[in-house]
C-alpha cells in the first residue's frame, strides 16, 4: 500500500471514528437536534376515542327532529329511510330483543336482523362510530353537534328515545340501550407473555382439529 493510500486510509478510519463518536454523543444526550417532544397541545385533536361510559364525550348536542334531515341526505341510502337497511348494509332498527335472542338460540340469522336496538351496548360508542366513520362515502365530515342529532334520529328509528330526547354529551351515557345487559367489561390484567422459541412444550402438541378434511389429523 503507498504512503498516499496509507494516508488517505488513516483519515477515513478517524472520520469514522469521529463520527461514530459523535453518533454516540447525540444519542446518549437525547435527540441530535431531530424531532421535538410531542405537547398535549399536538396530541388534543388526535385524542377523540369516546368510551362506553361517556368519558370524552365532546360538548355538544343534537335532537331528534334535528337528526332528520342529515340521516335522510347522508344515511338512508345506505341504512333506509326508517332504519330498515338497504341491500348490503346493516339495519338500525332490528328485531325486538326477545326475537332476536330467540333467533339466536335456535341458531338462526344473528345478522340480518340485528340493529342498535338490540346488539349495541351503550349510546356513547354509537355516537363515537358515526362520529368516526359516517356517513361512509365521507367519513369524519359530520361535525359535533350534527353528528349527536344523528345518533338521536337512529336511537329514535330504535324506539330507544322518544321524539323529544336530546342527545349531548350530559345525557347520552344515561340512555338505557336494550342490550346493555349483554355487554360487560373486561377487568383482567394486562400480562407480560414472553414469547417462547424453542422447548416450550414438555410434550408434543396434539392436532385436535383439522382445517381442511384429509390435510392432516
Amino acid at each position: 500500500m503507498s504512503k498516499l493510500k496509507t494516508s488517505k486510509f488513516g483519515l477515513g478510519l478517524a472520520a469514522g471514528v469521529m463520527a461514530l463518536g459523535l453518533s454516540t454523543a447525540g444519542i446518549a444526550g437525547g435527540f441530535n437536534g431531530i424531532g421535538a417532544n410531542i405537547t398535549e397541545k399536538a396530541v388534543d385533536p388526535w385524542d377523540i376515542s369516546v368510551f362506553y361510559d361517556g368519558t370524552n364525550l365532546p360538548k355538544g348536542s343534537g335532537t331528534v327532529e334535528a337528526g332528520q334531515q342529515p340521516y335522510d341526505a347522508k344515511c338512508a341510502m345506505c341504512h333506509g329511510a326508517f332504519g330498515e337497511g338497504a341491500e348490503g348494509y346493516p339495519k338500525m332498527a332490528g328485531d325486538p330483543m326477545p326475537a332476536f335472542i330467540q333467533s339466536l338460540k335456535q341458531g338462526l340469522d344473528g345478522v340480518g336482523n340485528r340493529g342498535v336496538n338490540n346488539a349495541w351496548g351503550h349510546a356513547p360508542t354509537l355516537f363515537d362510530m358515526i362520529k368516526r366513520h359516517m356517513p361512509f362515502y365521507a367519513p369524519g365530515t359530520m361535525g359535533v353537534d350534527e353528528s349527536y342529532a344523528v345518533t338521536c334520529y337512529v336511537l329514535n328509528l330504535g324506539g330507544i328515545v322518544d321524539m323529544d330526547f336530546t342527545c349531548s354529551n350530559e345525557t347520552l351515557a344515561d340512555v338505557d340501550m336494550p342490550a346493555r345487559e349483554y355487554y360487560v367489561t373486561d377487568t383482567r390484567p394486562d400480562v407480560d407473555n414472553k414469547r417462547c422459541m424453542s422447548d416450550c412444550y414438555d410434550e408434543k402438541p396434539k392436532v385436535v382439529g383439522a382445517a381442511v378434511t384429509g390435510v392432516s389429523e
